[in-house]
């Protein structure tokens, strides 16, 4: 699935998950407290970040299967054999990912998708960089206040300044522009009031004004508004964000009220209401996408705050409990949904091979009726050969050519060495005679050990294979189905294309891994020498209701100084077994080579 296709699934589910927040807001408002009320849009804000964030830094599953580890399924080995696993009822079948059916659909439509994107983008950005150049005029044309200009003024602020504890420099300048006084900057925090406030307001009107925008900088205020200027502009589209945004604005002022309350106490509450007032009815004019905080606003958000002002009491200590609880469940929400929300992994397709360097080729008559796909790549010449091009992009379950990455993540974790691969049999009954004695990686790979490679995924561990998965990006990464079987009709899928892929990265270390590891596997696929040339390569049978489902044959060959990588698919047929696949694999490349 492209970007834009799945950057608008992901605007799908923020929608969804802002209406879970607004009546998460409503529902609980009496034990939420204001400010933490206003906390919540924080995790609103992480969630649009989400789609952008590379899915390794938002993955549940990594969590899971770290817990998961500590409760190893039961499984009956005597079920298993040489990769044909007898499937339950309550498994999955092979299934199409949905995002192979959109990844290989025509991609006009999202390049136009993308170009609307990128164009509202640019209009939105004019709009922001007009708001801030009238800021900065506005700026450059006031005045600063300082001891030697306004000495009343610059020591009332400095005064507040030191009430609510703040040692930074914070500029004050005066306007004869504004209509209300406004903060902003981040890096350098300042607050702009109008010109003749100091005429027209008693010092405690001006006290409780300056606390006011003081609590902005307190509260980070500024370096938010930038943010939420960012992400206005690249969700422009979506109008439930702007209305988000709207209602964040307001539970702001909302909040900073509310810290300022505590400061000049709940006797002073009606004479603060009367100076919010006096200014928050005047709005700036022609701030679109402005990163100011001000104290103007909507009618009906200026009515609440005279409400919440009106009915202020101190946050008691259970509510106080009760609002971090539920900013944890808030956050543990957003967290079990990244994988719905990350849009550069969560819904990510496999790596579709160039336009350019890649032809169909017929092969119909090796398959003898029997539904499946090839596919052939030389690392030498950079082109591929691909047979049936649907299902080639099509994801299932590897069986067992997924022990060629156990056997690579084992040795990088020294769990085995090249020199030492060693794993005891723990006299168990296996449903061959070969399993039942001691074996080595090249003895478990040639005679394809099940509890071999079992134990190695245990030693290293879900989590950390977890991460070799993601690491290569083999397939849709999920190792939920557990270390005896997550490879076999279970939850890890990966399509014919992507193994092939995946082969040439190894024979090319593209993941750095130690080159004798590297070595120490393809020695253990080593098949032998055919008139074709060195050929290196795993079987893999999945079955399901005493039936084949799935054969595989994926590997390499090395011929006249080439290297060619295949892998071929077999599915839904008694002949769907590894033996097959291999069998055909043979007789296709002797037609093409």
């Amino acid at each position: 699935m492209t970007f834009p296709v799945r950057f608008l699934a992901c605007n799908l589910f923020i929608s969804l998950l802002l209406a879970c927040l607004l009546l998460l807001k409503k529902g609980l408002k009496k034990h939420i407290t204001l400010t933490m009320q206003y906390q919540l849009w924080y995790v609103f804000v992480l969630v649009l970040l989400l789609p952008f964030l590379p899915y390794q830094i938002a993955a549940p599953k990594k969590l899971k299967l770290l817990i998961q580890q500590f409760f190893p399924r039961s499984f009956d080995i005597s079920s298993i054999a040489a990769g044909n696993v007898h499937k339950t009822a309550a498994s999955e079948g092979p299934i199409q990912d949905l995002s192979m059916a959109v990844a290989s659909s025509d991609s006009l439509l999202n390049r136009v998708l993308f170009g609307i994107w990128i164009f509202g983008i640019l209009v939105a950005s004019v709009f922001f960089l007009y708001s801030a150049t009238k800021i900065f005029l506005l700026r450059k044309r006031a005045y600063l206040i300082t001891q030697q200009t306004e000495p009343d003024l610059f020591q009332l602020f400095s005064s507040c300044s030191k009430e609510l504890g703040i040692q930074r420099k914070i500029r004050l300048y005066a306007s004869c522009s504004l209509f209300t006084p406004v903060s902003y900057g981040w890096l350098k925090p300042t607050v702009m009031i109008p010109q003749d406030l100091d005429i027209l307001l008693s010092n405690e009107d001006i006290r409780f004004i300056f606390l006011h925008e003081l609590q902005h900088y307190k509260h980070k205020d500024a370096l938010l508004n930038d943010l939420i200027c960012f992400l206005q502009i690249i969700y422009w589209f979506n109008p439930f964000i702007w209305y988000a945004f709207g209602q964040l604005r307001s539970d702001r002022e909302i909040a900073c009220d509310h810290s300022v309350l505590h400061v000049i106490g709940s006797s002073q509450a009606s004479n603060y209401g009367y100076t919010i007032l006096r200014y928050a009815g005047q709005m700036q004019k022609g701030m679109y996408l402005s990163p100011v905080s001000t104290m103007g606003g909507r009618k009906d958000s200026i009515r609440q705050r005279i409400t919440e002002i009106a009915e202020y009491q101190k946050e008691s200590v259970p509510q106080k409990v009760k609002s971090i609880g539920i900013l944890i469940l808030a956050l543990l929400l957003v967290f079990c949904s990244s994988p719905l929300l990350t849009a550069n992994a969560a819904f990510s397709s496999p790596s579709l091979i160039d336009d350019g360097n890649w032809e169909t080729i017929e092969l119909s008559p090796y398959f003898h009726e029997i539904e499946g796909s090839f596919v052939l790549y030389d690392m030498t010449e950079g082109r591929y050969q691909i047979y049936n091009e649907k299902l080639s992009r099509q994801r299932v379950s590897p069986d067992s050519t997924f022990k060629i990455y156990s056997a690579l993540f084992a040795l990088e974790e020294q769990v085995i060495s090249p020199n030492a691969s060693l794993q005891k049999w723990d006299g168990e009954k296996q449903p061959f005679e070969k399993w039942e004695q001691d074996q080595t990686l090249s003895t478990a790979m040639r005679d394809s050990v099940n509890w071999y490679f079992q134990n190695l995924d245990h030693q290293v561990g879900l989590s950390k294979l977890y991460s070799y998965y993601q690491r290569i990006s083999y397939g849709n990464c999920d190792l939920s189905g557990g270390t005896a079987s997550y490879w076999a009709e279970s939850s890890l899928k990966i399509s014919p294309v992507e193994q092939v892929r995946l082969l040439s990265n190894l024979l090319e270390n593209e993941w750095s891994c130690k080159e004798q590891n590297i070595e120490a596997v393809k020695t253990s696929l080593y098949l032998g020498d055919t008139s074709l040339g060195k050929l290196y390569g795993k079987t893999g049978t999945g079955m399901e209701n005493n039936q084949h489902v799935n054969g595989w044959f994926v590997g390499f060959l090395e011929r006249d100084g080439h290297t060619y990588c295949f892998a071929t698919h077999l599915q839904n047929s008694d002949e769907a077994d590894g033996s097959h696949a291999a069998a055909i694999t043979s007789q296709i490349l002797e037609h093409i080579l």
